[in-house]
C-alpha cells in the first residue's frame, strides 16, 4: 500500500509554466482521504514551496534546496548549511561566467548577482524570496546553496567549468539552464529517507517523481521510483519506472490517481 508521495518540482509535477495541474487539488484530496502524505522535493527555496502549496502549506513536507532544508509543519527538521569561507573560490568563479547569474541560496532569503535582466527574471520565479546583490560579503544568513542560472544548456556549458569543485561538494545540473551546488552529502534520497523515519514509512510504501540529476539518488529511496517520459535518460535508467505522461501532461497526477485506485 502506498502511504508516501514524494514528487520534485519543475519538470515534473508543474507544468513548463510553472502551474500545478488543474486535477492538482482533486488528487490531493484522494490522497487525504486514503491517509496517504504527500511531500514535495525541490531545489527550490521553501518559501517558493510554501507559496505554490499554501492551502496545505500546514498538512505536508518540504523537501527544499535539493534535501539541504527539511521542514514540516513549520519545524525545522534537517539543515545542511554550507560554510562562507569555503564556497568562496566558487562565487569567485562562478562571478566570472557570462550570461549567467548566481544565487546564494539562504535560510531567510536567496541572494541573487547578475546584471541580466532576463535572467534575474527567471530567478524570481524559482525564489520569491530573492534580494538582488552587487556583493556577497556581509550577509547575515544560513546558506545551503549556490545555484547558477544561465542562458545556455547547464549540462554542457556550466557544469564542466565547475565540476572540479565536486571533489569538496554536490555538484548537480538540476534543469535545462540550472546547475546546485550544495555540500556534498545532501540529495534528495537522503532527504527522503528521513522523511521516511520520521513519519514510520517503508520504501515499499513509497512512490517518488523525477525528472533531472538532482532526483538521481531519490530513485533508490522507493519501490515505485518514477522517471518523468521527459526526464533525463540517467533518470530513466535508475528509475524502477516511467510515466506514460510528460509534466506538461499531468504526468504525475494521471499515475498518482492510478495508485491510490489500485490501492
Amino acid at each position: 500500500m502506498i502511504k508516501l508521495i514524494v514528487s520534485d518540482i519543475d519538470g515534473t509535477l508543474v507544468t513548463n509554466d510553472k502551474k500545478l495541474p488543474k486535477r492538482f487539488w482533486e488528487v490531493v484530496k484522494m490522497m487525504q482521504e486514503k491517509g496517504v502524505r504527500f511531500c514535495a522535493a525541490s531545489g527550490r527555496q521553501v518559501q517558493s514551496l510554501e507559496v505554490l502549496f499554501k492551502p496545505i502549506a500546514n498538512e505536508i513536507g518540504f523537501i527544499s534546496e535539493n534535501g539541504a532544508f527539511i521542514k514540516y509543519k513549520n519545524n525545522e527538521l534537517h539543515l545542511e548549511p554550507l560554510s562562507f569561507k569555503a564556497i568562496t573560490p566558487i562565487l569567485e568563479t562562478c562571478k566570472k561566467m557570462e550570461n549567467t547569474g548566481v544565487v546564494l541560496c539562504g535560510k531567510d532569503s536567496a541572494y541573487a548577482l547578475t546584471e541580466d535582466k532576463s535572467i534575474y527574471e527567471e530567478i524570481e520565479l524559482h525564489y520569491p524570496a530573492v534580494e538582488k546583490i552587487t556583493d556577497f560579503q556581509n550577509i547575515n544568513d544560513t546558506f545551503f546553496k549556490i545555484t547558477v542560472c544561465s542562458k545556455k544548456t547547464s549540462k554542457t556549458n556550466i557544469y564542466p567549468m565547475l565540476k572540479h569543485f565536486s571533489s569538496d561538494f554536490k555538484v548537480v545540473v538540476s534543469g535545462e539552464h540550472w546547475l546546485d551546488i550544495t555540500q556534498k552529502s545532501v540529495n534528495k534520497g537522503k532527504a527522503v529517507k528521513i522523511i521516511q523515519h520520521l513519519w514510520g514509512i517503508r520504501p515499499e510504501e513509497t512512490a517518488v517523481f523525477g525528472d533531472q540529476l538532482n532526483d538521481l539518488e531519490m530513485m533508490a529511496a522507493a519501490k515505485y521510483s518514477f522517471a518523468m517520459k521527459n526526464a533525463q535518460p540517467e533518470v530513466k535508467q535508475a528509475a524502477n519506472f516511467i510515466t506514460e505522461y510528460d509534466n506538461n501532461n499531468e504526468g504525475v497526477i494521471k499515475k498518482v490517481a492510478e495508485l491510490l485506485n489500485n490501492f
